[in-house]
């Protein structure tokens, strides 16, 4: 097991889908103090399946929701765009990468009417997926390079996996700035990392990643983003050319990398 500062590498404690999602909607709920809120309106990808939508029914009922609706994520991106867009008609595509989930939808609009065409998607891909593939091509190959782990870690998957976990944040913040700079300095505190290596060396990151080195390792899983875009339009014979709007959603569609 990993051998930490008194903290546990990963915590025992554990809690359903519904009950972290009605967590999160109780947060969002208290940032409203002047009323009480009993309705909802509730935004779910578009790939969700029956049993995940109502999976996000009983989180709302646990956070207090008495009446609630589920809308897809790209018609709520949709009808937020039309708000301000001047361009009442034409054929547009929501490209909706998020933190877990990736949505495309094609989307028709006739004088500010809206009418999805077709949805594509994987409810499994999104910025998680980036993060983690930069903790298991560069974070972890750095530090196993660098302090002897092998021997703590003993190879057990648990284990590289909490490691992995720990390493995720750094993951995140390497991804975010290099969105707008194209190099950045990964750098611990003593004792932020939890962890000594078989030399009982503290485990610190001390690194400097390039946008280049990211998009080596980050293009791969945006490509299956975009190969399920260019299906959906194959799908309906849409030529790309067509399209009206390019609408992109999500964090991770200010990356540099995805946009060329």
């Amino acid at each position: 097991m990993v051998r930490t500062s008194g903290k546990p590498a990963c915590p025992d404690q554990t809690f359903s889908s519904e009950e972290l999602s009605a967590e999160v909607l109780k947060k969002l709920k208290s940032f409203v103090q002047d009323e009480n809120i009993h309705a909802a309106v509730i935004t779910v990808p578009a790939k969700f399946t029956v049993n995940q939508k109502d999976a996000t029914a009983r989180a709302a009922k646990l956070a207090g929701f008495d009446q609630f609706e589920l809308l897809q994520e790209p018609i709520a991106a949709c009808m937020a765009y039309g708000l301000s867009n001047s361009e009442k008609s034409g054929t547009w595509i929501v490209f909706d990468f998020g933190g877990g989930t990736f949505d495309a939808a094609l989307v028709k609009t006739e004088d500010g009417i809206l009418k999805v065409l077709d949805t594509e998607g994987d409810n499994y891909l999104g910025g998680k997926n980036l993060d983690y593939a930069v903790v298991d091509e560069i974070l972890i190959p750095y530090l196993r390079g660098k302090y002897s782990l092998d021997s703590v870690l003993d190879d057990e998957i648990r284990s590289w996996a909490c490691l992995g976990d720990a390493m995720k944040r750094y993951a995140e913040v390497a991804k975010i700035q290099l969105s707008f700079k194209t190099e950045h300095h990964l750098l611990s505190e003593l004792g932020e990392i939890p962890l000594k290596d078989a030399e009982d060396e503290d485990v610190e990151l001390d690194l400097l990643i390039t946008r280049d080195q990211l998009a080596v390792v980050i293009a791969p899983i945006y490509q299956r983003a975009i190969d399920l875009a260019k299906s959906l339009l194959a799908r309906q014979h849409v030529a790309p050319t067509s399209l009206n709007t390019v609408m992109r959603v999500g964090g991770p569609t200010y990356s540099p990398i995805l946009r060329a």
